[in-house]
C-alpha cells in the first residue's frame, strides 16, 4: 500500500466512511483497509471513531428505563437496553410509522410496516375477491360517461395503461 493510499484511507475514515466503501473506491481488499485502520486507531463505528472505553461509558444506562446495563466485554455492538422487555416497551412508546396509500381505495394511511398495500382487511378482501362486481360498476359508469365514484387503484392503472401490480403485465394486454 502506497503512502498516498494510506493518507486517503485516513482522510476517508475520519469522514466516517466504512471499510467496504473505502476498499471498493480504492480497489483494495476490505481486510487490508480494516487492518490498516486498526493499526492507526481508526477502528470503531464510523464518524464516532471513539475508543472502546468511551463507547462503554455512553452505553452504561438502558435507553428505556435508565438502569445500569451489566455488560461484559464482548465483540460487536454494545447493548442499548437492559432486557428484551425494556426494548419492547421502548418500541411501543416510540413507534416508527410509515406513510402509505391504499392500493384499493386510494386513502392515505400510516402503518408500522415499511411496505403495506391496503389500509384495512376489507380493502384487501375486496381487491382480492370482488373485482368482478367492481368491473360491472366501472363499465356502467364508462357507458354513461359519468365519473367513477371512488376510483380504485387497479381501475386507475387500467385506465392509464400502467403495469398491473400483481402480475407485472400490462393491464391492457390482459383484458
Amino acid at each position: 500500500m502506497t503512502n498516498e493510499q494510506q493518507e486517503k484511507i485516513i482522510e476517508l475514515r475520519k469522514l466516517g466512511i466504512g471499510y467496504r466503501s473505502i476498499a471498493t473506491a480504492m480497489h483494495i481488499s476490505r481486510d487490508k483497509v480494516r487492518n490498516f485502520c486498526k493499526a492507526q486507531g481508526l477502528d470503531g463505528y464510523g464518524k464516532n471513531n471513539k475508543k472502546p472505553e468511551e463507547e462503554k461509558m455512553i452505553r452504561e444506562l438502558c435507553k428505556n428505563c435508565g438502569k445500569r446495563i451489566n455488560q461484559k466485554r464482548i465483540k460487536g455492538r454494545p447493548k442499548t437496553y437492559c432486557s428484551k422487555e425494556c426494548k419492547k416497551e421502548w418500541e411501543v412508546k416510540h413507534p416508527t410509522l410509515y406513510q402509505h396509500v391504499c392500493y384499493y381505495c386510494g386513502k392515505k394511511f400510516e402503518s408500522k410496516a415499511k411496505s403495506a398495500d391496503f389500509c384495512c382487511h376489507k380493502c384487501y378482501i375486496r381487491d382480492r375477491f370482488w373485482r368482478d362486481e367492481d368491473i360491472e360498476t366501472v363499465v356502467k359508469h364508462l357507458r354513461k360517461g359519468t365519473p367513477i365514484p371512488k376510483s380504485l387503484g387497479w381501475v386507475k392503472d387500467l385506465i392509464d395503461g400502467r403495469e398491473c401490480r400483481q402480475s407485472g403485465e400490462k393491464l391492457e394486454e390482459s383484458i
